[in-house]
């Protein structure tokens, strides 16, 4: 029965993940670390099994739209090549203590963004203009944000999307509805190898990987085709509360003990 669940979790993180372009592995991560008590590591290694697919089947839809700006996923996907690996060994060295505080924290961050910068985030559905005739993001600042993606990927389990979408929205000129769709295509160039390092590592619990890269699978191509028709700010703030939860909840565990 706990195969079922982590494969709706998987599922219904991967759909809510693509549509905001932040990857499903934000609302995983606390559901391995709450529910099934993983070590930090093996809670990011295990995650980033959801993360590979629902970034690779949603990046793939994104493409096939035409929303993804090419040049700035490879260079954020080439700057993240040192962090990925390095991120991937700096949690086999964090307390369960540590881990849960500062991705608590993390989570409380991107919450914030999402709620102060909801409107820009919201996709125009009627766009058409060819995303890859924009300057994108710089080409200095793209390798330094993927460095930082490619280690809070590996790091945490969460794919990058929390630092790469407020990054595309405060340092490029990409439009809202292109830049979730970059995001992917970054998140699908930065995960790949983290988890490989994770794998050799042997942090991945493979009975719950399976299913959770099931859900991402099939969620990722669903949220992104969901993400033109979001006609409100609701699911954002729906997103935004669900992820400030999740961190009080990491927070309020070592405090009640």
């Amino acid at each position: 029965m706990i195969y079922f669940w982590l494969f709706v979790a998987g599922f219904a993180a991967s759909v809510f993940g693509s549509m905001v372009g932040l990857g499903g592995g934000f609302i995983i991560v606390p559901i391995l670390r709450l529910f099934l008590n993983l070590p930090p590591a093996v809670a990011a290694g295990t995650s980033l099994a959801l993360v590979i697919t629902n970034s690779g089947s949603g990046a793939l839809t994104y493409l096939l739209q035409r929303r993804v700006h090419l040049r700035t996923g490879w260079l954020v996907g080439a700057g993240a090549i040192p962090g990925s690996v390095l991120g991937a060994i700096a949690v086999t060295h964090a307390s369960p203590r540590v881990f849960d505080w500062l991705f608590a924290a993390l989570l409380i961050g991107v919450s914030a963004d999402i709620f102060l910068n909801r409107a820009k985030r919201k996709p125009d559905s009627t766009s058409t203009a060819n995303v890859n005739v924009l300057l994108g993001m710089p080409w200095p600042g793209s390798l330094i944000v993927g460095f930082v993606v490619g280690f809070i990927s590996s790091l945490f389990g969460v794919g990058g999307g929390v630092i790469l979408v407020p990054s595309l929205l405060y340092f490029s000129d990409l439009p809202a509805h292109a830049i979730s769709a970059t995001s992917h295509f970054g998140i699908l160039l930065t995960s790949p190898l983290g988890f490989l390092t994770h794998v050799v590592q042997h942090d991945i619990r493979w009975v719950y990987a399976i299913p959770l890269a099931i859900g991402g699978l099939l969620g990722g191509p669903l949220g992104a085709r969901l993400s033109l028709r979001m006609q409100s700010q609701r699911l954002l703030l729906l997103v935004a509360a669900a992820l400030t939860i999740a961190a009080l909840a990491l927070i309020f565990r070592h405090i009640a003990r």
